[in-house]
C-alpha cells in the first residue's frame, strides 16, 4: 500500500474506532469534533463551483480590535484561496453580519489564485456580506453564508455568489 493510501487507510479505522467508542459511552455524535473534514466551505466563483479542501477560522487582536480570519482553500492546479478579515464587536460575539468594504481595517476579503506557487490571479472584494448565522460553543464552529464582487487586478469584474460554509472550527490566537 502506497504511504498516502496507508495513511487515508488508517484515519478511516481511526475515525471508526470514535464512533463505536461514541456509541458505546453513549455521547451525542452531535456534541464530538471528530474531524475538520467535516467543516465544508463552497461558493461559485466566476460561474464555477469552488469547494475548499480545507478551511481556517482563528480570532485575534490587531489594533486593539478582535477580528476574526476566516479563509478556506481548494487545492489543485490552480490553487484558490478565500481570505476574509472581519471585525467583531466582542470577541467572544461571532454571530453577525460583515458587510464587505475596500481598506484596513474594515471587513475585507479577497480571492487569490495560484499556479505552481505563482500569483496568477487577485480578487479584491470591494462589496457583499458574510454572515455568521451560528456558532456552536461546545465544539466551537461557525456556519453562515457569503457572496462577494470586486475586480481583478486588471479591472476584470469578478463575483462570489452562493457562499455557504459550515462546522469551520474557530482557534484563538
Amino acid at each position: 500500500m502506497g504511504l498516502i493510501n496507508r495513511g487515508m487507510h488508517m484515519a478511516v479505522r481511526l475515525r471508526a474506532v470514535l464512533l463505536s467508542c461514541a456509541v458505546v459511552l453513549a455521547i451525542p455524535l452531535s456534541s464530538q469534533q471528530l474531524s475538520a473534514q467535516e467543516a465544508v466551505m463552497s461558493a461559485s466563483f466566476d460561474g464555477k463551483p469552488w469547494t475548499a479542501s480545507f478551511t481556517s477560522a482563528q480570532t485575534m487582536q490587531m489594533a486593539g480590535k478582535p477580528m476574526l480570519n476566516l479563509s478556506g482553500t481548494e487545492q489543485g492546479s490552480p490553487t484558490m484561496t478565500f481570505n476574509s478579515m472581519l471585525t467583531l464587536k466582542d470577541a467572544n460575539d461571532l454571530v453577525g453580519s460583515f458587510p464587505l468594504k475596500s481598506g484596513n481595517p474594515a471587513n475585507s476579503a479577497n480571492f487569490n489564485i495560484l499556479d505552481s506557487g505563482a500569483m496568477v490571479g487577485h480578487v479584491r472584494f470591494s462589496s457583499g456580506e458574510i454572515v455568521i448565522d451560528s456558532y456552536d460553543a461546545p465544539t466551537k464552529t461557525i456556519s453562515g453564508h457569503f457572496a462577494a464582487s470586486g475586480k481583478d487586478e486588471s479591472g476584470k469584474p469578478e463575483e462570489l455568489a452562493d457562499g455557504k460554509f459550515s462546522g469551520i472550527p474557530v482557534n484563538a490566537q
